[in-house]
């Protein structure tokens, strides 16, 4: 009899929590920096609440868990770029603040993507 695999284990469901969270935090961070009247400030806001989204239905279906993790390294690297694309390199707070929300949320959705389900270990009959 093959063991049933659990495909949102402690570890993935703590990954997509932070990436989830990293997300909210991009989507609040252009008020917290004082650049929400800032045109380049609507990436911040529109690509957070997509890393959200996609963690919250991570954390809801976890058999689109490696799809929605792809997606989301994919939005990491475009944060990560995005202070040299939209040119706010020499505002110190911002441009901190992409490169670490970027790599955070690009590790924690490359686990995810990545890892294989782990099996479901049945508990012991007591025999």
């Amino acid at each position: 009899m093959t063991p049933k695999t659990d495909d949102m284990s402690g570890s993935r469901r703590i990954f997509s929590l932070i990436a989830l969270l990293s997300g909210l935090w991009l989507f609040v961070s252009p008020w917290v920096f004082n650049a929400d009247s800032f045109g380049n400030a609507y990436s911040g806001r529109i690509v957070g609440a997509l890393i959200a989204i996609l963690a919250g239905f991570e954390l809801s279906t976890p058999s689109m868990r490696e799809l929605l993790s792809w997606i989301s390294c994919l939005l990491a690297i475009w944060i990560f770029a995005s202070p040299w694309m939209f040119g706010y390199t020499n505002s110190s707070g911002r441009f901190v603040n992409s490169l670490c929300v970027g790599v955070i949320v690009l590790v924690v959705s490359l686990r995810n993507a990545v890892s294989p389900p782990h099996p479901i270990q049945p508990l012991p009959t007591g025999r």
